[in-house]
């Protein structure tokens, strides 16, 4: 099967997640859980997510999403989404902002 033949699954779930189904859009949602795919797909990717946490994982979903989006209100929601996972766990914005970019140009060279 090619990158082309590839079909996207997303359970609803995945839209439950979010309490306000206001705050993304379905764009941007799909994004996200594209995010997830290549994070679980990617053969230069996947291999690195070994004992990554849920959180984790859910920062590295909408990063990809954000870099995915080709309108800018729904890169900007996605990216400040990771961002506000970072400073819930303790971590300073400019800190946050600063590992967000540097996975950013990480995953840059990787796809």
């Amino acid at each position: 099967m090619t990158a082309g033949e590839d079909l996207l699954t997303v359970y609803a779930e995945a839209f439950e997640r979010d309490a306000d189904p206001e705050d993304f859009s379905l764009d941007a949602m799909i994004a996200h859980e594209c995010g997830h795919q290549i994070l679980a797909r990617h053969a230069r990717i996947a291999p690195r997510m070994a004992g990554v946490s849920e959180v984790s994982e859910e920062i590295l979903a909408s990063l990809l999403g954000a870099m995915l989006c080709h309108d800018d209100n729904d890169r900007f929601t996605l990216y400040a989404k990771a961002a506000a996972e970072l400073i819930d766990r303790g971590v300073s914005a400019e800190s946050a902002n600063r590992q967000l970019q540097e996975l950013w140009n990480l995953f840059e060279v990787l796809l």
